[in-house]
């Protein structure tokens, strides 16, 4: 966890306590009032701060990997696990539109009677009611078939059957549709949200590429202060023995001595807060680069300019208009929408299809023996097959309107898609401006940033030479090391804002930096190789 503290006193017993992984500084026993009590006394030795801070950053370079930023770049694209990630989802739409292509397939269903194999028992109870009045002659009445049955005195009204029977009733159908209206939207609708996801996944490589050359700038402008502000502390440091020094001898006053000491603290405070920032960044690094815990990273260059930009802005502004994979994404999500719409009004026309059906029947047992009776005699099998083939279709007619409610849904989808679109341009136009206007204004900071730097670093030698032959006073030399810090920030910042600005006109102009482009092609072929091996994989591209 990083401490931010506002004073140096406060610095010792949290950066004392400070645990990374492999390394762990002890706790020195600091006074309760030094911590809580008069916070106007000044009691610590500075340099043992300091020999603190540089203790906790030889510790964090020990377990460190100096790399290239043309190495960051090669790592992440091969580590990052937000690349990975958004491969799957193209996957998971190559599937989408292969299903949607295999309704060119014909089907075939496996159909079974009630049971597929299995026991039908059976009883029948008759009651000829209609009988009653022609025992023993005709009816006056019309006569009915059973008429032709000679029903005696002994003959029972009431007459029942049982059956039993073991059947097997296999059956298939094979189906084609061989019209099928809405295959073909559905088809482009699945192709257009393949082709989203594609350009969403170069949207992703090229925001992790400028992520990674941002964490590597900041890297380098911590780096570059905590130097600088180093070698400002050994010469406040300095300053400060000479003063005390002369202090013994009358020749100095406290006033002179402790305004020194205070400037050398506050330099410390900014050296603390360059050095959390420095973790922080390089925690940032490690975490793009899906490195294992407790790797940390650190540039192997030092802060520089590290590349140019040599298009006019209206030609960078035109190829990102051109190039930007958002805009290509939003289009093709609105032409998805726009497919799957026109499949819904689609729904609405019929469907033909060639059909054949192939029935079995099997039973083998006995029907219709009265109750009473043995079956005997009455036992048999039979079997029987059925076959058809032919066209038959199916119209949906109406369906109280729901599907065209869909499909206007989907059409204002589509609207909204591309209107998204044309707002991105005005995005991409807005970010290239801007990047290109902070690109040309970084150049000339940097040249007086630099001229400040040197600037400052003369006056500075030359407050410290007049103070040391009693011509000048200390206010003075304090002052000219403040502007020597404060151009070492200026030199820092602008060198970073430079190097950001032409990262960020690489990215919004959708241009590869490098050899960007090869690495996120061949980490997509190691991803798609490496899940081939348990699944069929059918190219798109």
């Amino acid at each position: 966890m990083l401490i931010k503290l506002a004073i140096a006193p406060l610095f010792l017993p949290a950066l004392a306590s400070l645990c990374l992984p492999g390394t762990c500084f002890a706790s020195a026993q600091i006074p309760r009032e030094r911590v809580h009590g008069n916070m106007n006394k000044v009691d610590e030795d500075p340099s043992a701060l300091y020999q603190q801070l540089m203790s906790l950053q030889s510790s964090l370079k020990a377990r460190s990997v100096e790399m290239s930023l043309i190495d960051v770049v090669q790592k992440g694209i091969e580590n990052n696990t937000g690349l990975a990630a958004a491969f799957s989802t193209i996957q998971e739409y190559e599937w989408q539109l292969i299903a949607a292509k295999r309704k060119w397939m014909p089907t075939m269903n496996l159909i079974n009677g009630q049971p597929f194999a299995g026991y039908q028992w059976t009883t029948f109870v008759q009651n000829r009611y209609g009988a009653k009045g022609k025992r023993g002659g005709k009816s006056q009445e019309n006569q009915s078939e059973f008429d032709e049955i000679p029903i005696g005195p002994g003959t029972p009204i009431f007459q029942s059957y049982k059956g039993q029977q073991f059947q097997n009733l296999p059956g298939a159908t094979v189906s084609w549709n061989f019209i099928l209206p809405t295959r073909q939207s559905d088809i482009n609708a699945a192709s257009e949200s393949l082709k989203q996801q594609k350009l969403l996944f170069d949207v992703s490589a090229r925001n992790l590429i400028l992520n990674m050359q941002q964490a590597y700038f900041s890297l380098q402008r911590s780096q570059l202060l905590i130097e600088s502000f180093r070698d400002i502390y050994d010469i406040n440091k300095q300053e400060l023995e000479l003063l005390e020094a002369q202090k013994s001898i009358g020749m100095a006053t406290v006033y002179d001595v402790e305004q020194t000491r205070s400037q050398l603290f506050t330099q410390l405070s900014q050296l603390v807060r360059y050095s959390q920032n420095y973790i922080q960044q390089a925690a940032q690094l490690a975490k793009l680069l899906a490195l294992p815990p407790g790797s940390i990273v650190i540039p192997s260059e030092p802060a520089s300019i590290y590349w140019s930009w040599d298009q006019t802005m209206e030609s960078t502004i035109a190829k990102g208009i051109d190039q930007r994979e958002e805009i290509m994404a939003s289009l093709a999500a609105a032409q998805s929408a726009r497919w799957s719409g026109i499949s819904m009004i689609r729904s609405y026309l019929p469907v033909f299809q060639l059909v054949g059906s192939g029935n079995y029947n099997f039973s083998d047992g006995y029907t219709n023996v009265p109750v009473q009776s043995d079956p005997g005699e009455s036992y048999t099998w039979n079997s029987a097959w059925t076959t058809t083939a032919g066209i038959g279709f199916t119209w949906s007619i109406f369906d109280g309107g729901i599907n065209a409610a869909r499909a206007q849904a989907l059409y204002s989808k589509s609207r909204g898609l591309k209107a998204k679109a044309a707002e991105e341009t005005f995005d991409v136009v807005k970010q290239i401006e801007t990047s290109y206007g902070q690109m040309l204004t970084s150049r000339i900071a940097i040249s007086s940033a630099r001229q400040a730097y040197h600037s400052a670093q003369k006056a500075q030698k030359a407050a410290r030479a007049r103070f040391a032959v009693g011509v000048g006073n200390i206010t003075s030399v304090v002052q000219s090391i403040q502007l020597l810090s404060t151009a070492s920030q200026q030199v820092a910042e602008a060198m970073l804002s430079y190097n950001n600005a032409v990262a960020e006109l690489y990215r919004y102009s959708a241009t590869w930096p490098g050899i960007a482009e090869s690495e996120v092609r061949q980490r997509m072929k190691s991803m798609r190789d490496m899940r081939s091996e348990a699944t069929t994989h059918f190219d798109f591209e």
